[in-house]
Formats: C-alpha cells, structure tokens, sequence
C-alpha cells in the first residue's frame, strides 16, 4: 500500500507542487527582475533589509508548528477541525504581535528614515496573514497539494498584475513593499475556500488543544527563530556595516540560489507523511524511505550548485544587468549553502518522527555564534562575500556537525552520509539478486 502510494498520489502530489512553483518562479523571475531593475540596488535593498526582520520574526509568528500539525492529523484524525482551528488562531495572534515588534525595532534602529519604516508597516502585515498557510498541512496530510499549488498560484498572479501596474505607473518603493503582504491575503482566502469546500470537520478554536500543539512546537519556534537570525544577520550587518546597496547586491546573489529550491522542498512536503506513517509500521522501511529522500535531494542540490557555479556571471547579467555585478563572487558561494540547508529542512522529518524535536535549537545555536563571528569578522575585509562565507560554513555546522555532538543523534549524519553515496541503492539491488 505504502509502496502505491508512494509512486502514484505521492508522485502526483509533488509534481503540483513543483508545477505550481514553476509557474511561480516564472512569474516571480520575470517581475521581480523588473522590479529590481527599476527600484535599483538601494532601494531593492531597503525592502530586504526590512524583509530581514520579517523572516526573522516568522518563526515566532508561525510558532514551528508545520511539521507537528502534520503529525497530529496523522495521530488525531477525528480532531483535524479543532488542530486546525486552534493552530491558525494563535498563530494569528502571534501574527500580530510580531508584526508590531518588526516595526519598532526598524523604527529604533533607523532614526529619520520615515521611507524605510513605511515600507516596514506594509511588509510586515504578512505575518497575520500567514497563520491560514497551516491549512497547507491539512493538504499535505492527505496527498492533496494539488489545492494548495493553485491557490498560491491565482495568489501570485494577482500579485504580479498588481507589481506589473506599479512598474507601468512608476510607484515609489513602498507601494512595493505591500506586495508580499497582499500575496498572503489572497492565499489566506483562498486557501479557506478550498478547506471549506475539501475538509470534512469545520475549524474549530479550542485554547487548550492549540497550546498542546504548542508545546510539541516550541522547540522549533526556538529553532526556526536561530534559522532566521543567522539567515538575516549577513543582511541586517551588511546594513550597518557597510550600506543598502550591499544588501541589495547581496538579496540578488540569495534570490537567485532560492529560485529553484521548490523541487527538493515538494519532495520533501510530498514525502513527509508518507514516511512519518511508515515508521510506525516498518523500522526499516522508514529508514530506507528516509535515506532515498536524503538522496534524492543532495544529488540535485549538488548539481544546481554546479551549474550555478559556472554561469553565475551570465545568469546575472541576462536577469539584472550591469549594475548588479557586484553580486556574482557571492553568488557562486551561497548556491553550495542550499545542499546544506536543504538537508537540515529534510532533517526535520526525522527528528519529528523520532521525537528528538529539542536538539535542533542546540544545532542552530551554534549556528548562529559561528554567524555573528564570520560576519563581524570577514564583511569588513571582503563584503558580501564574506557574509556568502560566513552563511556556507554555518549551513555546514549546522546540518552536518553539531548533531556529531549528541549522542542521541549522531547517527544522523551517518545516514545523510550512507544517502550521498546512495547506500540505499545497493541494498535494493542485493535483495533483489
């Protein structure tokens, strides 16, 4: 059955996602392009130094329960309305709260700057928005993602026709900061719809149900909170340290290694339920499933990155011309950072299924420390560069070290190892022969 299923609905599953982000990318590919190019690296650089401190407030926003939901609908499928219901409130709420935080510490950090904290007011409204994507897991849970993939993409087209008007009316840079917060409008009423029409238990809040879901979370509120902070401390020091257009050449470079992780993230997401179900009928099939998906995604991670090594200069200058040269060195070391990063985000169907959620936060505390030194230490010397650096060697700390010191979970980097020589392969042709 598991078997069946993981070769047709999953198969089905990931190819709308992928086809959803494909279209997505195309679109985003396209006007972003054009956007930047018309906002030009300072501004462009502004919207990202403030979308900095929005990703960094996400994980508090989102409360780390993705990846828990899922399991929860799995284990309590006659409660999927109040999980839902519940998760979406506080997520909201915290939502709201975050956002608040975002435009304070802007408004602290860059006195007289009244363009940069408006384009923080409209960005940041995204983060209330954002607590319907926990109907996503519904979607996942069921090998449904077909419903999630067309209402991100109608979301993104109504978007890209509003940045296209902003473009042919020549809007200022804050009219263009509200684009993200009115994608995940449009794909939070959408996705309800969908539910609506799809899911057989109405939400529900229930206060004591979502703070139970809290409490398995709270590890990766903690985690996804150290992901951010070293995932935007190179733009927010590059900020301080050196100016707008740094980040605005350095986003770019970021954008660009970005613009096609959506397949291993789709496997990923297609995968999740399968193997977190197969655990509890087989140890060794889950181990198995485990290590194809650890497969799958560094050989194409691993080949991106060298495509992207050899004709980075020519992918700049085709997308964003001239002007943006100065970010193709550090284009060239941050698309290695991905087959790291993706392995840590497939790492998280292992630790939910094992039940080690606590050990992540310890991994990317030491991610964060070794952030903050290389980028004190290295954006001074070389740039952007170094903040390129300082990002890879804390992707290799934290996916691929740290869980070295941990007995409990050392052995996970055995098996992202027995998945990069394809250990798994050779097991199947020996029990076949």
């Amino acid at each position: 059955m598991i078997k069946r299923l993981f070769n047709s609905k999953f198969v089905a599953n990931t190819g709308w996602i992928i086809g959803q982000q494909i279209v997505h990318m195309i679109l985003s590919l396209i006007v972003g392009m054009l956007s930047a190019r018309y906002l030009g690296p300072a501004n462009y650089g502004v919207i990202n130094y403030v979308s900095s401190f929005v990703t960094l407030f996400s994980s508090i926003a989102t409360l780390g329960m993705d990846s828990v939901v899922v399991k929860e609908l799995i284990d309590r499928p006659d409660e999927e309305g109040t999980v839902l219901g519940s998760g979406i409130f506080l997520r909201a709420v915290s939502g709201f709260l975050s956002s608040i935080a975002v435009i304070l510490i802007v408004f602290i950090l860059n006195p007289g700057e009244t363009e940069t904290v408006i384009v923080s007011v409209l960005y940041s409204i995204c983060l209330v928005f954002r607590s319907f994507e926990l109907l996503d897991c519904w979607f996942q849970r069921h090998l449904a993602s077909k419903y999630t993939s067309i209402a991100k993409t109608l979301a993104y087209i109504g978007v890209s026709a509003y940045q296209v008007i902003l473009l042919m009316s020549a809007r200022s840079v804050e009219w263009f900061a509200f684009a993200t917060s009115l994608d995940y409008i449009i794909l939070a009423l959408i996705l309800f719809l969908f539910y609506q029409k799809q899911g057989k238990d109405k939400l529900r809040i229930d206060i004591k149900s979502g703070l139970g879901t809290l409490k398995n979370s709270y590890h990766f509120i903690i985690s996804g909170l150290m992901v951010s902070l070293y995932g935007q401390m190179d733009k927010m020091m590059l900020k301080s340290m050196v100016d707008s257009t740094a980040v605005g050449l350095y986003s770019t470079a970021s954008y660009i290694c970005t613009m096609w992780i959506f397949i291993p993230t789709a496997i990923i997401n297609s995968a999740r339920p399968i193997i977190m179900s197969e655990k509890k009928k087989s140890e060794e099939s889950y181990l198995y499933r485990l290590e194809q998906l650890y497969s799958g995604i560094i050989w194409i991670s691993i080949f991106v990155s060298l495509f992207v090594s050899v004709f980075g200069a020519f992918i700049i200058h085709l997308l964003y011309g001239e002007q943006y040269s100065g970010a193709i060195d550090a284009l060239k070391v941050l698309i290695w950072c991905e087959t790291f990063s993706m392995i840590g985000t497939a790492r998280g169907v292992w630790i939910v299924s094992e039940g080690k959620n606590k050990y992540v936060k310890y991994y990317l505390i030491y991610g964060v420390i070794v952030n903050a030194i290389l980028n004190y230490t290295l954006i001074p010397v070389i740039g952007i560069v170094g903040a390129a650096i300082a990002t890879l060697v804390t992707q290799i700390v934290t996916s691929i070290i740290a869980p070295l010191f941990y007995k409990e979970t050392r052995i996970h980097t055995k098996y992202v190892f027995e998945a990069f020589v394809c250990k798994w392969f050779f097991l199947r042709k020996r029990r076949s022969s």
